[in-house]
């Protein structure tokens, strides 16, 4: 406005771009870690999945595998082979430019699934996914589009004249798409609840990891959108960059590792081997449960004592008539005539089974 242009040193562009591909390859690297973790509890728990389950989660894990050797050699490219070269900054090495297409194609088939999810919960309704896959397709495209002119300029100054609005579209159509995934997957799951605790609560976990996840895919995809439209002429962008492929493939991962959990939930068991969902903030939610559930325990326990004491009141009627064959089966009705000569405190064999089926009886009716 006043014709006053603020000029950047060469130090803190250097500290601006080549710190953020650092950090971010870092973080990049720890998330790889957590997709390999997970991959290794897909092949112990799912042995038997379905053949193209298999191969997205290996194709994600490749992809995942190669997105990581590409950060680690632009940090190789950057501040070992071109240590104390200026000019480095403004370069744009072809691993870099890798990085960006492997990430599309990483977020492509988790849109791809979820899109899947959507599709199959709307009951095949191509009105509703049909524009989401459009809209997956586009980001892939505009991001293979930035990778080959990324290549093809080998200039970040550049690249930004010409087809920064390419990359912007890319970012851009990812962040809607997890708005309008993890809305569409809140929806159909919120309109399914079937009015049974159990499942509802299942239900209710499902539609929290949606959110959370969808949450953290889009701040991210945000916040580098958004690094990269203000700050155009630093890599801060590219640092979060490397972060969001990392992150769509956890949560990909998660999402599949989870689905025993959930039945084991649903049929009311627990497994040694379960792999919970990834929800944060669970400790309310899991202190509530148990003490719902203690307090259905505690009751059942009471009527079971009851129902015990009241078995006892016919023992002695048990070891009088030791023919009869099922003396507890004898009718309950207020006109059954009281028995006579108090209670006695020792049981037989015969009446332990009896009262152990007439304690669980008790307690699957309460």
């Amino acid at each position: 406005m006043f014709g006053i242009q603020l000029e950047v040193s060469p130090q803190k562009r250097l500290e601006h771009s080549m710190g953020s591909v650092l950090v971010g390859s870092l973080v990049a690297l720890f998330l790889s870690g957590a997709v390999w973790m997970q991959v290794f509890l897909y092949v112990q728990l799912y042995p038997r999945d379905r053949l193209r389950i298999k191969l997205m989660v290996f194709s994600v894990w490749i992809l995942d595998t190669i997105h990581s050797a590409m950060a680690i050699t632009a940090n190789w490219q950057y501040l070992i082979m071109h240590f104390g070269d200026w000019n480095i900054i403004d370069n744009i090495t072809w691993s870099v430019a890798t990085t960006v297409a492997l990430t599309a194609l990483i977020t492509f088939l988790v849109h791809c699934f979820f899109t899947h999810r959507i599709h199959t919960l709307s009951r095949q309704n191509w009105y509703i996914t049909a524009p989401l896959v459009a809209l997956a397709a586009v980001r892939l495209i505009s991001a293979l589009i930035s990778t080959s002119e990324m290549i093809r300029l080998g200039s970040y100054t550049e690249f930004v004249n010409k087809y920064d609005y390419v990359f912007t579209i890319g970012l851009s159509t990812a962040a809607s798409l997890d708005v309008l995934i993890a809305g569409g997957l809140c929806y159909f799951l919120r309109r399914g609840r079937s009015g049974f605790t159990g499942m509802d609560k299942i239900v209710d976990a499902i539609t929290l990891y949606t959110i959370e996840n969808g949450m953290l895919t889009c701040i991210t995809t945000v916040v580098s959108l958004i690094c990269w439209v203000s700050m155009p002429n630093n890599l801060i962008f590219l640092g979060l960059h490397f972060a969001i492929s990392k992150l769509y493939a956890n949560s990909l991962l998660a999402t599949l590792n989870a689905r025993k959990s959930l039945l084991n939930k649903s049929q009311g068991s627990s497994g040694d081997r379960d792999h919970p969902l990834p929800i944060l903030f669970p400790d309310s939610f899991g202190r509530r449960t148990n003490t719902q559930w203690s307090q259905h325990r505690s009751q059942g326990e009471t009527g079971t004592r009851l129902e015990v004491n009241i078995q006892k009141t016919v023992e002695r009627d048990i070891d009088a008539e030791p023919n009869s064959a099922y003396p507890l089966a004898a009718p309950t009705s207020p006109s059954s005539p009281p028995t006579t000569g108090g209670v006695s405190t020792g049981t037989s064999g015969g009446s332990d089974v009896d009262i152990s089926k007439s304690a669980r009886a008790s307690f699957l009716v309460e």
